[in-house]
C-alpha cells in the first residue's frame, strides 16, 4: 500500500538524487536552448530529444526496480539505441490527439472525458513498456488491464496525479509567469510521474515475470573471470614453449596477447607476477626487462623501480636493457633508492 509519505518522497526525488538532477537539467537547459528556433535549434532538438525520451524511460524502469537510474550517458543521444523507450513518443502523440479531438468536439465535457480516460490508461501502458520493453505490448489491453488489475487501489494514484499536474500546469500558465520557469515546473512535474510510476509498480514484481534482464553488459565479476582464464591459457600456450627451450616463441606469444588484452597495464604485472612463480626465474626476469621497458618509457618510476629490486632479489644480477640504464637510473633517483642507484651507476 503507497503511503503518503512515499508519494512526498516521489515528489523530492528528482532533487534527492544527485545524479538525476544533473542529467535532467542538462537535458532540459539544452530543450531551451533547442527552443530557440533556427536550424542550430533544429539541430539540437533533434539530438536532445532521444536522450528525453531514454531518461524519462529509464527512470520508470529503475524505480520500478528498486534500483537508481544511473546518469545520462553518450548512448542516449542515439535515436537506434533503447528504440523501444522512444516508443513514448507514440504515448505522447496520442495523449495530445485524443484530448485536443474530444475537446474540439464536445467541449469541456469532452476535455473531461478524454482527460480522465488517457490519465486511466497511459501510466499502466508507460508501466507495461517499461517491463516488457515491447511497444506491442504497451498497446495490449489485457497487459494494460492486468498491470491495473495487480497493482490495485495504489494504481490509481497515477492517473489522480496525471490530472492534478495538467490542472496546476494550465493554471500556472494562466498566471504571467516567465516561460522558463513554468516549462521547468511541467519538466519537474514530468520527472515526478515517471518516477512514481515505478515505485507504484514496484511492489509486484513485474520485472522477473517477463524475464528482462539488466545485464546489456556483462558483469564485471564475468569479465575479470573470463579475462583471468584467457591470459592463463595464453600463460600456459607459453610455458610450453619456453619448456621446450623457445624461449623466443613464448614471449612472442605472451607479447602478442598483450596488443589485444583490454587492459594491458595490468597483464603485463600479472605475466611477470606469474612467471615468477615458475621453478625456473630466468625468464621471468628477461620478460621484466621488457616491462621495465614499458614502464620506464611510460614514467612509471615507482613501478620500474619495484620490478627492478623485484628482480634482483631473484638474482642480484639483473640489469635492465642496455639502453634503459640511463632511464633506470633516473627512476631509481627520482625515487631515493641509494641500493639501486649505487648498482646502476656502476653499469653505465
Amino acid at each position: 500500500m503507497i503511503k503518503a509519505t512515499d508519494i512526498a518522497r516521489e515528489f523530492a526525488y528528482p532533487v534527492k538524487n544527485v545524479t538525476v538532477l544533473l542529467s535532467a537539467m542538462f537535458i532540459f537547459l539544452m530543450l531551451e536552448f533547442a527552443a530557440f528556433g533556427s536550424l542550430m535549434g533544429l539541430f539540437l532538438a533533434f539530438l536532445i530529444l532521444p536522450s528525453l525520451f531514454h531518461y524519462l524511460m529509464r527512470i520508470l524502469d529503475a524505480r520500478a526496480k528498486g534500483k537508481e537510474p544511473g546518469p545520462l550517458d553518450v548512448d542516449d543521444l542515439y535515436w537506434f539505441q533503447g528504440a523501444w523507450s522512444l516508443f513514448m513518443i507514440v504515448h505522447v502523440a496520442v495523449t495530445i490527439y485524443t484530448i485536443y479531438i474530444f475537446g474540439s468536439l464536445y467541449k469541456l465535457a469532452g476535455l473531461l472525458v478524454a482527460s480522465a480516460l488517457v490519465a486511466a490508461v497511459v501510466p499502466a501502458s508507460l508501466a507495461v513498456l517499461a517491463i516488457t520493453r515491447s511497444p506491442l505490448q504497451s498497446l495490449n489491453p489485457k497487459a494494460i488491464g492486468g498491470l491495473i488489475g495487480r497493482t490495485g487501489s495504489d494504481y490509481w494514484i497515477l492517473p489522480t496525479y496525471f490530472l492534478l499536474a495538467g490542472i496546476v500546469m494550465q493554471w500556472i500558465g494562466s498566471l504571467s509567469w516567465p516561460d522558463f520557469l513554468v516549462e521547468l515546473i511541467g519538466f519537474y512535474l514530468t520527472l515526478v510521474f515517471f518516477s512514481l510510476t515505478g515505485t507504484v509498480v514496484a511492489p509486484h514484481g513485474f520485472h522477473a515475470e517477463v524475464g528482462i534482464y539488466d545485464p546489456v553488459e556483462p558483469d564485471q565479476a564475468d569479465v575479470d573471470a573470463n579475462l583471468l582464464e584467457e591470459r592463463t591459457s595464453v600463460l600456459n600456450h607459453a610455458y610450453g614453449f619456453v619448456s621446450r627451450d623457445n624461449r623466443a616463441g613464448g614471449f612472442k606469444h605472451i607479447e602478442s596477447w598483450l596488443q589485444r588484452d583490454p587492459d594491458p597495464e595490468s597483464a603485463w604485472a600479472w605475466f611477470f607476477d606469474q612467471m615468477l612463480r615458475w621453478e625456473i626465474k630466468y625468464p621471468a626476469l628477461v620478460f621484466g626487462q621488457s616491462y621495465l621497458n614499458v614502464l620506464l618509457n611510460d614514467g612509471d618510476d615507482v613501478t620500474a623501480v619495484k620490478v627492478m629490486m623485484r628482480c634482483r632479489h631473484e638474482n642480484d644480477a639483473f640489469v635492465p636493457l642496455a639502453d634503459d640504464i640511463g632511464l633506470a637510473l633516473k627512476a631509481a633517483e627520482h625515487c631515493q633508492n641509494q641500493e639501486l642507484i649505487d648498482f646502476l651507476r656502476s653499469r653505465v
